[in-house]
């Protein structure tokens, strides 16, 4: 039974990640009329039962409006994850994204979006997967904007005409739990959830201008407290801010003199480091108040034909 006019409901998308998923039920209009967030990520999932774990999600919006096509990214599909999805080029936009989308082969109406690539100036190979859509709906189809999203692997993304056309990857929070829980300098932290302003300032500043040293004032986490330079408590924001800052620096010397507009996405606690670091390293940003994420994903189906076809089963 194919979706009838009086459904309005057209699509399941899915932003499927390593921990976490969250799904979008959209209308032909990229609207949200409905959203499930769980925490069946790809580390969750036992025995690679991806299949069974998409139903889970999606078969009560298919119960109550019919058959339709479903639209996932992130890391499922990774290597690791339900079905590799290649890579695109740069520059990538929405019309790359619908002609590489990956089927799921199980005769059902489930596509992957494929991640995207680069290589850097020594020609380090790059990746995104998940975070182009998150970009692109960040954006407008005249802006040229620079995207930063925070996280265990923070993503800069410049955005041009409606297409990345440059990004590059900066592992911030996963060096920070490292570094807490794997070295010399776990012996000395005590956890504190509460992030003093003037520790983080210090080092998001020391940072910010020791870039090349890295390595050395990370290490100084250590000695500021045996020197009572920095009460255990405070040794994680410190390193918050050493790492964002240093992150910041190489970002922006790596686009040089000229780059464009700043708008944070993801978590609110994450911006807010973000935006104050940005603020005491003088660039200005702005966190994204809205996204098309819900319309990203239509225009992507739209433009593979995925909406023009009849339905049957899930």
């Amino acid at each position: 039974m194919g979706l009838s006019s009086s459904h309005s409901a057209v699509l399941v998308a899915i932003d499927w990640g390593t921990t976490n998923r969250r799904g979008y039920l959209l209308d032909t209009n990229g609207g949200t009329l409905d959203t499930c967030e769980d925490e069946l990520g790809l580390v969750n999932i036992m025995n690679k039962e991806f299949y069974e774990a998409f139903k889970l999600l999606a078969t009560p919006w298919m119960e109550e409006h019919g058959p339709m096509p479903a639209v996932l990214s992130g890391m499922v599909g990774a290597s690791t994850g339900w079905v590799e999805a290649k890579y695109c080029s740069l520059p990538a936009g929405l019309d790359d994204l619908a002609q590489n989308l990956q089927p799921v082969p199980m005769g059902s109406p489930i596509w992957i979006v494929p991640g995207v690539r680069t290589r850097d100036d020594i020609h380090t190979p790059d990746v995104i997967r998940g975070e182009e859509i998150q970009a692109i709906a960040a954006s407008t189809s005249n802006e040229n904007l620079l995207i930063v999203a925070p996280g265990t692997h923070s993503k800069w993304i410049q955005i041009k005409d409606g297409r990345i056309v440059w990004f590059t990857t900066f592992m911030t929070g996963d060096v920070h739990a490292a570094i807490l829980n794997h070295t010399v300098i776990s012996q000395l932290h005590i956890f504190n959830s509460v992030v003093s302003p003037k520790v983080f300032a210090l080092g998001v500043k020391t940072g910010y201008s020791q870039n090349a040293n890295l390595t050395h004032v990370i290490f100084g986490a250590r000695t500021r407290v045996l020197f009572k330079d920095l009460e255990p408590k405070d040794v994680s924001g410190y390193l918050s801010g050493l790492l964002i800052g240093a992150e910041i620096s190489g970002a922006l010397a790596a686009l040089g003199t000229s780059f464009p507009k700043i708008s944070l996405i993801g978590s609110e606690h994450l911006c807010a480091l973000y935006r104050k670091a940005f603020e005491l390293c003088g660039a200005d940003c702005n966190p994204v108040t809205e996204s098309a994420i819900g319309k990203t994903y239509i225009d992507i189906a739209k433009r593979a034909g995925l909406l023009e076809c009849r339905y049957e089963c899930l």
